[in-house]
């Protein structure tokens, strides 16, 4: 009998993408505020959800460096690679309101992980694969006249470049550090949304898709500290092959926000389901 949490099966279950939830995580966060035209933002937003008018005209980009593992040890035995316990993504999420509460929804996610790819279309995030690249930062840098040590006033940049073109670039210096509390305008909209799509794909078509809904992440444990905050760039290529990024193009960048965070993730909540009443 054929084994695994995910296809492909094999015999000993070895062989499948994913190994089963719960993971833990653990990320270097790095997120951008910024603001862009509140028409084309509020485009994304799919019914039920409503716009939020405390947080018209904003989104957020984020883009964290991951560590994670499953919970179960019998499947951490199998993960020898360390391609497969750390990852980066990129995501773009975009303020509303659902059943009456601030919410956040994903409008585009990228990373750099082909299993994650598969992870994210499971539970809606729908990630593309990209490259990523960042600038040197390192403690010991001071030792040899760089001021880029990784504390305040070091200047992060990133950039994902998806098919030989550069998708976004990003720039961070962090001059201060922040309460947690003062993050409350991001953190209180969490845990994400994301609508989850499978198109029909059978011959003949059934005339609705194989699978709709909204889900949210369910999150346990979550740990975050260290926060700072300081002036960023932000720039979309509005041309990219594949890509719609030119309406999102920032009006305004309003602080970049860097911290570190924790938590378990069990899987995911089905919050609405399209398909229901079809």
């Amino acid at each position: 009998m054929l084994q695994g949490f995910t296809r492909p099966f094999s015999p000993q279950g070895k062989a499948s993408a994913l190994p089963p939830l719960p993971w833990l995580f653990a990320a270097d966060q790095v997120m951008i505020h910024f603001r862009a035209d509140p028409d084309v933002l509020e485009s994304y937003l799919p019914p039920p959800m409503t716009p939020n008018p405390d947080r018209r005209g904003e989104a957020f980009m984020w883009t964290p460096n991951l560590r994670c593992q499953p919970v179960d040890p019998s499947a951490n035995a199998d993960i020898l690679n360390p391609a497969r316990t750390q990852y980066n993504v990129c995501v773009i999420a975009v303020p509303g309101m659902f059943e009456g509460k601030p919410a956040l929804i994903s409008a585009y996610q990228w990373c750099d992980r082909d299993w994650l790819v598969i992870l994210s279309w499971m539970i809606g995030t729908c990630a593309k694969q990209v490259e990523f690249r960042d600038n040197g930062v390192h403690p010991l840098y001071a030792a040899v006249g760089s001021s880029q040590t990784g504390s305040l006033g070091t200047t992060f940049t990133r950039s994902l470049s998806r098919n030989g073109e550069q998708l976004i670039r990003l720039e961070y210096t962090p001059e201060d550090t922040i309460e947690p509390s003062d993050m409350s305008f991001f953190t209180s909209a969490f845990p994400l949304l994301s609508e989850r799509h499978i198109p029909d794909l059978n011959v003949p078509a059934t005339g609705k898709p194989l699978v709709h809904d909204l889900t949210q992440m369910l999150l346990e444990d979550g740990n975050a500290q260290n926060f700072m905050r300081g002036p960023a760039k932000l720039d979309f290529n509005a041309f990219a092959d594949n890509e719609e990024l030119g309406p999102l193009q920032p009006t305004e960048v309003l602080g970049g926000y860097r911290w570190q965070t924790s938590w378990v993730m069990p899987g995911i909540k089905i919050v609405h389901d399209y398909l229901k009443d079809t």
